[in-house]
């Protein structure tokens, strides 16, 4: 059975709550449930007062589906006002684990509208316009639609739920309480959405319970891409029988074969974008190449692409990149100047939710992938060389110590560029406080020698 939509909003809540707050009426006086509320009333004085965390907390709480929301929203209230301003701060007070409780089933249940709604082209007789049918657990629509409108501002669109119904036409957003039944069909971005999910997903690494744990069952008839599920677990299972059955020495003898192919240069035509020398381009969107002046006294080498820089094929577009460009700026080096690249030439990530989270390469996948940076490095022939991080520092050196220990030292490509070795801008973005102030002040530091150096050498 649809839910229903309720009976009056977060607004009218609000409105009703205010007088009776201010006269002092108690929580137990009240009953929201079969009584209905107070009509709205002059402002609330201003002696009484609601912290903003607060608020949020009650817009929130009043998209959960359960009747009893509007009572606690109420004696949450009134204890903070007139009895401890600091209540949100006891997690062990019942009242409050439950407000908290729900707080989290709702922002939940927004992540989950925003990742599984997929709209499908429809013909309205004005152009092309979108449907998507979406069921969510609580009374999110309102609060999750804005999402939608940033995503997707030029589309008309409309979102039906059991709830209401949110419809953008490019200038305004509408909501109609009135809910519409969903759907059905397809259309030619069902054939994307499968495509796309099988190119994402790692089946030798499927763990079907936390699969479902982040894509409940319950949204797999609205989704696309759910139709590919069953063989995709099929598939990671022969895949692990399959790995399980090798034995070592089959396994040895794969890796010496892998080895000894590294040294031999590549064929005629063959670049970053066809390798095939480790597994990282089978999820990966592009091979991200180095970019910048190609007779560049300063070359700049990172460790791997992150999740923008796959997307857009350019290194150090994403967070890190604009780290990188404040430190450069700070230094005295104009970005177009220098050339840019990385260690790893494809994005080697592991989902977490909707995200793709990096994750770091290993030995065999930078010596795989090492030729296409001694290419870069005998094309561009800088005077100097700045490793950022230890994967870098590994790629160009072969060194396994730490940053900390080869920062300052005097160290040396085969090609005879000196190579300096500092702090990565990821670096930076992980610490806090004092930390990532020092780290950002050494980037700069040695940003700013190697740019002298090069300078010197030119």
């Amino acid at each position: 059975m649809m839910p229903s939509a309720p009976a009056f909003s977060f607004e009218d809540w609000r409105a009703a709550a205010r007088p009776m707050l201010a006269a002092g009426m108690k929580a137990d006086g009240i009953n929201w449930e079969t009584a209905p509320p107070p009509p709205a009333a002059p402002a609330i004085p201003a002696e009484v007062r609601l912290p903003r965390a607060l608020m949020r907390l009650l817009e929130n709480l009043s998209c959960f589906r359960h009747p009893g929301r509007w009572e606690l929203m109420y004696r949450l209230a009134y204890r903070i006002h007139f009895e401890n301003p600091r209540l949100l701060e006891d997690a062990a007070d019942p009242d409050v684990a439950n407000a908290l409780s729900m707080d989290r089933a709702i922002r939940r249940d927004c992540h989950k509208m925003h990742a599984f709604v997929r709209f499908r082209e429809i013909d309205d007789g004005s152009g092309a316009a979108y449907f998507a049918w979406f069921e969510p657990a609580h009374e999110i629509l309102r609060k999750g639609a804005d999402f939608f409108v940033q995503r997707f501002p030029n589309m008309c669109w409309t979102i039906a739920t059991p709830d209401g119904t949110a419809v953008w036409d490019r200038t305004s957003l509408r909501f109609l309480d009135s809910p519409r039944e969903g759907k059905s069909g397809t259309d030619a971005f069902d054939e994307l959405w499968r495509t796309y999910y099988r190119s994402i997903c790692n089946t030798a690494r499927i763990n079907p319970a936390a699969m479902q744990r982040e894509m409940p069952q319950r949204y797999w008839r609205n989704l696309p891409e759910a139709a590919e599920i069953g063989a995709l677990i099929r598939g990671g299972a022969a895949d692990f029988a399959s790995r399980h059955r090798e034995s070592d020495e089959t396994r040895n003898s794969l890796t010496r074969a892998v080895k000894r192919s590294l040294p031999n240069p590549p064929p005629p035509g063959e670049g970053p974008q066809s390798c095939r020398r480790c597994d990282l381009w089978r999820h990966a969107t592009q091979a991200v190449e180095g970019r910048g002046a190609r007779a560049a006294a300063l070359m700049l080498v990172g460790e791997q692409p992150g999740d923008e820089e796959d997307l857009r094929g350019e290194p150090f577009v994403g967070p890190a990149g604009k780290v990188l460009d404040g430190a450069l700026a700070a230094a005295g080096i104009e970005r177009h100047a220098v050339f840019i690249t990385n260690a790893v030439k494809h994005f080697k990530w592991e989902p977490r939710g909707k995200r793709r989270l990096h994750k770091k390469p290993d030995v065999r996948e930078i010596d795989a992938c090492n030729i296409w940076l001694e290419l870069e490095i005998d094309s561009v022939k800088p005077g100097i060389i700045v490793a950022l991080g230890a994967t870098a520092l590994r790629a160009l050196l072969g060194a396994t110590e730490s940053i900390k220990a080869l920062r300052g030292r005097p160290l040396f490509h085969r090609s005879g560029a000196p190579v300096l070795a500092t702090y990565h801008p990821s670096a930076i973005l992980r610490a806090e406080g004092e930390q990532a102030d020092e780290l950002r002040a050494a980037l700069i530091h040695d940003l700013a020698l190697a740019r002298e150096t090069a300078e010197r050498n030119r």
